[in-house]
């Protein structure tokens, strides 16, 4: 029974070390392991012009002629406040006008008989002064009343509120009957057909995106194709960021669209995942002829791609490598 036992355990030997010197991988071929390295920045569809429009005078709202979601042109109207009070001004202006007018008239022909009676000095020197004087004094009385009509003309226009471009209303304050001051803010236009992509990109990475040869905006399983437009030389002192602008170079996603913008880096690198870390080395685990052979990456960075210049048939073991030492043997499982 000795004998026996030992022929078999003498059997077994052989096939027990076998199997713990060939370490199970697998492999693929180098240009199916590589991809390009890209980086994100949160990114927003911004209108050119998103504008509250406020009263410019005191008084009731009339009308309303648009509201939320409508869509305006540049001049539609949008809202009118009562102008009852701003057209009696202008009748006003108006009339004060008229009256300077007709009293520079009377002005103009007294100076004239003044002149005429002073040639044959029925008239002192001093009554012809008095009538130039109030000529004078006609004529700076109807440039004020002129200036007065504008302005109550341009008062009365204060009522009529207008688009100021071609937009969507997004917001409406003001209620018909209730009375607004100065300043008080009505409707909010959003403009549609003029607008760009703003990001904030890292400090440390703005300038990979002015060298890039492939930018886009992601959102929601979309993908749209921008171009740098402006990047601002100011940094963001808490988050550390520069605001960019970019066009959209085709199509484009509405106003107010968020999502991602996406900048390619670097193409045909090595991804991180595949990058060991071996006796101080940054390395690469490659299929060698039933071994593994570890071949350094001198520019590697921990959890960062890296270019690499290895021959195109290069095996990459992409399972398995954390048993790994160079010179192992492998058995590549299909």
């Amino acid at each position: 029974m000795r004998f026996c036992w030992i022929v078999i355990i003498s059997l077994l030997v052989p096939t027990s070390l076998s199997a713990q010197a060939a370490v199970n991988v697998r492999a693929k071929i180098l240009k199916e392991v590589l991809v390009d390295f890209e980086r994100q920045a949160p990114a927003e569809v911004k209108a050119m012009n998103d504008s509250t429009i406020a009263a410019e005078v005191a008084a009731v709202v009339l009308s309303v002629h648009a509201d939320v979601g409508q869509a305006v042109k540049k001049d539609d109207l949008l809202l009118e406040l009562d102008p009852v009070d701003f057209q009696l001004n202008l009748k006003q202006a108006e009339a004060n006008l008229a009256s300077s007018q007709a009293r520079l008239s009377q002005a103009d022909a007294k100076l004239k008989r003044a002149k005429a009676l002073g040639d044959n000095n029925y008239v002192s020197a001093d009554e012809l002064l008095e009538r130039e004087t109030d000529v004078m004094v006609f004529n700076a009385q109807i440039q004020a009343n002129e200036v007065a009509v504008s302005v109550a003309r341009r008062n009365l226009d204060k009522c009529t509120l207008t688009a100021p471009f071609d937009g969507v209303v997004v917001r409406r304050i003001a209620q018909v009957g209730n009375f607004v001051r100065n300043g008080d803010p009505l409707i909010a236009v959003t403009q549609i057909d003029q607008f760009e992509l703003d990001a904030a990109i890292p400090d440390n990475q703005a300038d990979e995106v002015m060298h890039t040869d492939s930018i886009r905006f992601e959102s929601r399983g979309q993908s749209w194709p921008v171009e740098l437009l402006r990047l601002s030389p100011v940094i963001n002192s808490q988050g550390r960021t520069r605001q960019a602008r970019f066009a959209f170079t085709a199509a484009s996603p509405a106003v107010g669209r968020s999502g991602e913008l996406v900048w390619r880096v670097g193409e045909g690198m090595l991804p991180s995942n595949l990058i060991s870390h071996r006796n101080g080395l940054l390395g690469v685990f490659l299929l060698d002829e039933g071994k593994a052979r570890f071949e350094p990456l001198p520019g590697a960075q921990e959890g960062r791609p890296v270019s690499v210049d290895l021959p195109a048939t290069s095996y990459v073991i992409t399972l398995g490598r954390e048993r790994l030492q160079d010179g192992v043997s492998v058995y590549v499982q299909q």
